[in-house]
């Protein structure tokens, strides 16, 4: 009988390929732990799904990098907000297209004074007069994002409150800056309250609301329509822009500081505003106002000392230390943008006592880890000392873009209780 030789040639190869693929799991193994290195706050629990959220959007931030690097698009173009929603979609669904039929609701994307507009009607009162209504007005740094990537979060809301959702897509900046995205608000809020009977609302429910840039506008269309809105919903919004050293910037900026909380944020401010990107560090700085100005009644408004509550600051020496520096900042920037950071349609906290008695009841929520935190905790104070109603509800535990996660992959506690209490909110004061 042969005997065989030993297939060493196979072992070795076996080897090889093990060594190799060894090779390859270390390697994607330290680019995921380094990619995934986001700091999440402790309070947070689903740390894990932080962190793939980060890396979302990280991913998005690289590949919008890497098209215009290949002259395949701009910064702030229509291809860029649209592979924005689908980042978002993703993160809220798991599919970047999003939802599809739902059974509960009659869902339209429609027009209402020219602006697009989604319009989602509960079901069971489909053709009913009267229902309650809340005009929605998304965030995105009203540079990107649209009714489109906030789809999931308005069925989730009309579905669990029963009222009738418009949420509206307005232009958005660069190419359209302050007034037109507040102008596109501003004309489907008249349109709402103008044909109430038509669209079978009630003229007395109708609130609007939204967070970060569109809370911004939402306060700004209560200011000037206020006998009109029933409620205002003010999530995390960005209500000034006089003060960038407050201490929310400064606390919350060391987290999740490549994605949501990254300061670049102020480049959506600048395209708004029409500003010069080169005017970033100023802005950041607190030196594109004037020392002047700092002194002013409008200063005051913004100043932390006096409307900021130390329960909320979780650094001990920030809290005692939130005192405005006076500094002589830059008149040439200032000059140019003055007129406008003291506008109370583009900045409502910078409104005066006046402006803001006889406000419809208003509902403020805010995130403790979030850099813009202190703006909706201030405003809130400022209505309380005028005698307001207004109800602030802070989540320690919260971040900017909570509210985006109350379902999905990527579904968190403190988005459940979020959107609860929004829901809770609106059952209370429009049904």
């Amino acid at each position: 009988m042969e005997t065989s030789e030993p297939v060493t040639g196979c072992i070795e190869t076996s080897k090889w390929d093990i060594f190799r693929a060894a090779i390859f799991i270390g390697g994607i193994s330290i680019f995921l732990y380094f990619y995934l290195d986001a700091r999440v706050p402790e309070p947070i629990p689903e740390k894990w799904k932080v962190k793939v959220m980060d890396a979302m959007m990280k991913t998005y931030g690289h590949t919008i990098s890497w098209l215009v690097y290949f002259g395949l698009t701009e910064p702030f173009s229509d291809l860029d907000r649209k592979i924005s929603d689908w980042f978002v979609l993703t993160m809220m669904t798991g599919k970047p297209w999003g939802l599809g039929y739902d059974s509960r609701l009659l869902i339209q994307d429609t027009t209402l004074a020219g602006v697009r507009v989604k319009i989602y009607q509960p079901i069971q009162d489909v053709g009913k007069e009267y229902r309650p209504a809340l005009i929605y007005l998304h965030g995105g740094g009203w540079t990107l994002l649209s009714v489109d990537s906030y789809d999931p979060l308005m069925r989730k809301i009309a579905r669990e409150s029963g009222v009738v959702i418009i949420s509206v897509d307005y232009r958005r900046s660069p190419q359209h800056p302050f007034p037109e995205p507040l102008n596109d608000c501003l004309e489907v809020f008249e349109y709402v309250i103008e044909n109430y009977d038509e669209l079978g609302l009630n003229p007395h429910k109708i609130a609007i609301g939204g967070d970060s840039a569109g809370g911004n506008m939402a306060a700004a269309i209560t200011l000037r329509h206020k006998s009109k809105v029933a409620m205002q919903l003010l999530l995390v919004p960005s209500l000034q822009f006089s003060n960038w050293r407050t201490s929310s910037m400064l606390e919350n900026s060391q987290y999740l500081n490549k994605s949501i909380n990254n300061l670049d944020a102020i480049y959506f401010v600048l395209n708004y505003l029409g500003a010069d990107h080169q005017y970033k560090d100023a802005f950041l700085a607190n030196n594109h106002t004037t020392a002047d100005f700092k002194k002013s009644q409008h200063g005051d408004f913004v100043d932390q000392s006096i409307w900021m509550p130390r329960k909320y600051v979780r650094d001990e020496k920030m809290k005692y230390n939130l005192e405005t520096t006076y500094n002589d900042g830059h008149k040439h920037i200032f000059n140019s943008i003055k007129d406008k950071i003291v506008d109370p349609l583009l900045a409502p906290m910078l409104a005066d006592d006046e402006s803001l008695e006889n406000l419809p009841y208003t509902y403020i929520m805010t995130a403790g880890y979030d850099i813009l935190r202190d703006d909706g905790i201030m405003f809130y104070e400022r209505l309380s000392q005028l005698g307001e109603n207004a109800h602030l509800s802070h989540f320690d535990d919260g971040f900017h873009n909570a509210i985006f996660f109350p379902h999905g992959p990527l579904r968190m506690g403190v988005a459940i209780r979020i959107v609860d209490d929004i829901v809770l909110q609106l059952k209370r004061k429009l049904k």
